[in-house]
């Protein structure tokens, strides 16, 4: 478990008890942690100290109720522990430039910041926020290169939520390089859309990851890359993360390599100031896919949009751009940096026919393997979610919070992998069926299946009281008879994924 999830976990153990009066020693213990070592994670992961985080936290709240409520001052200052009327007005004026008062007469904006994800608290932006960034017009041309205005923003909580982080961002990538390619379609093509990947050895926050799907940890990227007709430069670190990929690739693939920083550098500039974004993998919290739009200082600092920019707990060294940009220097000596990926121009796309029955192919491929490295796949998968789930001393009577979210993490991510992968499945199915008519019995009826395996997964949901990484749905998760009831509904998503294949592979038959 990296301190990252630790650090997650209290924060939204903060933001519940905002209106508490809580102390470092109990935020500490929670975390199963020394005080002196929790504060010392705390400052790396956030950029700020405990004691500031929170205080920080409360003036938000505060600030909310004062432009909500016609409460007296006084009174909101007592609710959120400022001790008399004068520590708060020194305190809020320090944080947002005017006093109480002057905030509430001038109806300043209180807005929306993620505190973890599915969870919100109230955010003032002061002065200084505003003002940050703005002075880029000095900068060395030789030395700056950015992509403005229509690189499309990646997130788990846009509008039309896509939560596969590669897909995503390749998605916007060629759309920005004039290319519309639906998201559904890049699922189905990589594979990610019939994923379902379980580390049988730990509570793995990676299980999600694309590159888990074969042995080969590139073959999502590649395949996804094909169904748009594009290809690509890969350049992985020589470290840990960079060489599993490069090492694993297939033998005499050119277009995947592994270099300094160097090498890196020159990439990043050499695309840019060609007008096309890359993908990166890491920058900002773990090795995820996120777009790189820009560098300055001769490549030192990256920026772009990154699904993990907003979160707390990642950013400590991340700043922001005018544009929303993030602003990320030290970017490739961060660890969780592994890999870079440059699209390039557009090739041949493939045939429809040969595409539907390849991914058809390759989908089912990923259902009937059991097991890939560490992790149990397909069919496999859901076994070993449900023995997870069903495992009485790993959800022992007395866990502590950061162990309760560590298996929500596993959770959310299954139900990620199987909700939104089995719905953009059925997505591209019911289009295909449309486009072969021959094919369109079998097509429409693994459609089916999988939309109903989606709904199984929202009633997962409801079970645990939402999908977001919060404290109650940790909690939810630890019931027996909550994950009683949760495995029962994993062991019927697996049965219509075995009938879904089924209708693909006598689909394929028909195509032969």
């Amino acid at each position: 478990m990296d301190n990252s999830l630790f650090v997650k976990t209290m924060l939204d153990y903060i933001e519940n008890r905002v209106a508490e009066e809580i102390s470092a020693d109990e935020i500490a213990g929670t975390a199963g942690f020394s005080l002196p070592y929790f504060r010392a994670v705390f400052r790396d992961a956030t950029g700020q100290t405990l004691a500031r985080y929170i205080t920080h936290r409360r003036l938000c709240h505060a600030a909310s109720e004062l432009i909500r409520t016609k409460r007296p001052v006084s009174d909101i200052a007592m609710t959120y522990y400022f001790g008399s009327h004068d520590v708060f007005i020194r305190a809020f004026k320090r944080a947002f430039g005017m006093t109480p008062t002057e905030f509430r007469l001038s109806r300043h904006a209180v807005s929306r910041r993620l505190i973890v994800p599915g969870i919100y608290g109230p955010s003032v932006l002061s002065k200084e926020g505003v003002m940050m960034n703005v002075e880029n017009g000095a900068e060395d041309k030789k030395d700056y290169g950015m992509l403005y205005g229509v690189v499309p923003r990646v997130s788990y909580f846009g509008q039309e939520a896509e939560l596969t982080p590669f897909i995503s961002c390749l998605r916007a990538c060629l759309a920005y390089m004039g290319q519309e390619i639906s998201y559904s379609r890049l699922m189905a093509g990589s594979g990610a859309a019939f994923r379902l990947m379980w580390n049988t050895k730990f509570w793995d926050g990676g299980n999600v990851d694309i590159m888990n799907i074969k042995e080969d940890p590139t073959e999502p990227l590649r395949r996804a890359l094909k169904a748009a007709g594009r290809e690509f430069t890969m350049l992985c670190k020589s470290g840990k993360g960079g060489r599993y990929i490069s090492e694993n690739a297939p033998a005499g693939v050119s277009n995947i390599k592994t270099g300094e920083k160097a090498s890196f550098t020159e990439l990043v500039k050499k695309e840019i100031d060609c007008g096309r974004p890359l993908i990166g993998f890491g920058i900002i919290g773990p090795p995820e896919a996120c777009i790189i739009a820009g560098y300055k200082e001769a490549g030192e600092t990256l920026t772009g949009w990154n699904f993990f920019q907003d979160m707390p707990e990642f950013s400590a060294g991340v700043g922001k751009e005018p544009c929303g940009y993030y602003n990320r220097k030290g970017w490739y000596e961060y660890p969780e940096t592994v890999a870079l990926m440059a699209i390039g121009e557009g090739l041949e796309l493939p045939g429809e026919r040969s595409f539907l029955k390849d991914t058809l192919e390759f989908a089912m491929s990923i259902i009937e393997t059991p097991k890939v490295n560490d992790h149990a796949g397909g069919l496999a998968a859901y076994e070993a979610w449900v023995e997870a789930l069903t495992k009485e001393s790993e959800f022992p009577k007395d866990a502590p919070l950061p162990m309760l979210m560590e298996r929500l993490m596993c959770q959310c991510d299954a139900m990620t992998m199987v909700g939104e992968g089995r719905w953009h499945a059925s997505v591209f199915l019911e289009q295909q069926a449309g486009m072969f008519s021959e094919l369109s019995d079998e097509l429409n009826s693994a459609a089916k299946l999988y939309k109903q395996e989606h709904q199984l997964i929202m009633e997962i949901g409801r079970l645990i009281e939402g999908f977001a990484m919060s404290e109650k749905c940790a909690r939810a998760l630890a019931l027996p008879d909550v994950r009683k009831s949760t495995a029962a509904l994993v062991r019927q998503c697996a049965g219509l994924e075995k009938k879904a294949a089924e209708h693909m592979r006598r689909a394929v038959n028909t195509m032969k």
